[in-house]
């Protein structure tokens, strides 16, 4: 069996979501589910109940998913310890990063990088917000660009590098009351129906929102619940007292009826980053390091 073929499983495991599993793993759905299936019938056993509503790992699956992390991660330290006893040092790094938030400067840097370190092999994937601590805990990527508010910047467990900031906006309908208004606070938002992200699906998407909300002591709903945040900005388009909350790189999303306000209080806005896991023992994780911030050095103005 190919150990694809577990790694695969052991997303889909984590995100029990198949069009979020399907696109971190740079494959369609139908793919991952037809794998699914084969899994299933290698071990004559259900792995996974679905319905309309959910998909949950039956005890066979949720048994799989322990030992297949085992079998993943042996089979990655086996390739360590053989590579290294003949010499052969680790060459590539997995990168996820986030869309508009973090592209134009990841590219740029890339361009840089690559000049220096040719024979680093640079495997990229744009990928949602949620899926991205998981991938980096079970050491599926190496690095990620991230954007997140300020208050989640200390944790523990992964080590992380400011690149700069982008402030958080309100986005309405060009008829709304909030236009008229000079400057718009967080608050303000609270005034009226929320549109936002399913915590559901996207638990951190929708951490986001709420903490710049409840920061200010507003509780967050939200009111018109939608699957991500293009959906958001859609319905946008249809209401004119509703408003949603996002960071202004988020902005080209909004359609021809909606604008988008900056907020006015100063500690509204993310941290875009880039983060790693400090066991992670890729020898080119620490040349990625040194390499970003002789760049960070040479552009001040990030």
């Amino acid at each position: 069996m190919e150990i694809r073929l577990f790694r695969e499983y052991l997303v889909l495991s984590k995100l029990l979501n198949f069009s979020r599993a399907a696109e971190q793993l740079g494959m369609t759905q139908p793919v991952l589910s037809r794998h699914l299936k084969y899994l299933e019938e290698q071990f004559d056993a259900k792995l996974l109940n679905r319905n309309t509503h959910q998909v949950e790992l039956t005890p066979t699956g949720q048994l799989l998913a322990e030992e297949a992390e085992k079998i993943v991660v042996q089979y990655e330290a086996t390739f360590h310890v053989i590579r290294e006893a003949l010499g052969k040092s680790q060459s590539s790094l997995s990168i996820m990063f986030l869309g508009a938030a973090t592209r134009e400067f990841f590219t740029d840097f890339l361009v840089r990088f690559r000049k220096h370190h040719e024979a680093v092999e640079i495997n990229c994937c744009d990928t949602d917000l949620d899926a991205i601590p998981d991938a980096l805990d079970r050491h599926e990527c190496d690095l990620a660009f991230l954007i997140r508010p300020d208050h989640q910047i200390n944790d523990k467990q992964f080590k992380h590098i400011e690149l700069f900031k982008d402030p958080l906006c309100i986005a309405v309908h060009k008829d709304h009351p909030l236009t008229k208004k000079e400057q718009v606070s967080i608050t303000d938002a609270a005034d009226y129906p929320i549109i936002g992200v399913d915590k559901a699906v996207s638990p951190l998407s929708g951490e986001c929102n709420s903490y710049f909300l409840e920061r200010y002591g507003v509780s967050y709903g939200p009111d018109v619940v939608s699957p991500n945040l293009p959906t958001c900005c859609f319905n946008l388009e249809l209401s004119t007292n509703a408003v949603v909350i996002l960071p202004k790189h988020q902005t080209h999303l909004l359609g021809k009826n909606s604008t988008f306000l900056r907020v006015a209080e100063a500690d509204c806005q993310f941290n875009v980053e880039l983060i790693w896991d400090p066991k992670n023992r890729n020898p080119s994780i620490s040349l990625f390091i040194d390499e970003l911030d002789a760049f960070l050095k040479d552009h001040t103005g990030l």
